[in-house]
């Protein structure tokens, strides 16, 4: 339809029918040239730091290796340390000869610590102690978790506490659309309370 318009159909097209120019053009050339234009859309938008900063990762990698260790039950391939990412970016500058203004934020790093998988957490110095009970002691509670889903006479549930509440006219940082009188601190609860939950595995139901 463009083509048929001739000289100054790009502009009444645009005008009459709303279409966009740059779609008209690009349409237009595939046209005459018999070629299909694919948007290269994955090279737009902003460049990960890695590309202005091609030895980052490994530098990264480099001064928190030494301060890291792998999970300490081995349930998982994450790695742990205790480097927070404002002491790592201290140290790209101190050792790698960054410049202040050259690196990304404090937390552009920790999302490619994340990346690499580091995470922050204190690291332990040894895994956790078993005792040599452990295993009779859970492959009795599985008989008895067993024996209590086959019996007709007996119901397995699960309760759950949760911190103990302090009643009375306390502030606890809610919003009220009115303005209402309460004290800032708990010192002489009217009373406590302490909320629970049950859960039933055999029906996977909840009460609260």
């Amino acid at each position: 339809m463009v083509k048929t318009l001739g000289p100054g159909g790009q502009r009444l097209a645009q005008r009459e029918l709303g279409w966009c120019r740059d779609t008209i053009r690009k349409g237009m050339h595939e046209l005459e040239s018999g070629i299909r234009c694919e948007d290269n859309f994955a090279a737009r938008g902003r460049k990960r730091a890695e590309y202005h900063l091609p030895n980052l990762l490994s530098d990264l990698e480099m001064i928190v290796a030494s301060q890291s260790q792998t999970d300490s039950t081995f349930e998982t391939n994450r790695l742990y340390t205790r480097l927070s990412t404002a002491y790592v970016r201290r140290q790209l500058i101190q050792q790698k000869d960054y410049t202040n203004e050259g690196l990304p934020t404090e937390e552009t790093i920790r999302v490619k610590l994340n990346e690499l998988g580091y995470q922050l957490r204190s690291v332990t110095k040894s895994r956790p102690k078993k005792i040599p009970q452990t295993d009779a002691i859970f492959s009795k509670l599985n008989e008895v978790r067993v024996a209590s889903d086959t019996s007709k006479t007996t119901l397995r549930l699960s309760l759950d506490a949760k911190a103990t509440i302090n009643i009375g006219a306390f502030c606890r940082g809610g919003k009220s659309r009115v303005n209402v009188k309460a004290y800032d601190h708990d010192f002489t609860p009217t009373a406590t309370v302490t909320p629970f939950g049950i859960f039933l595995p055999q029906s996977n139901e909840s009460f609260y």
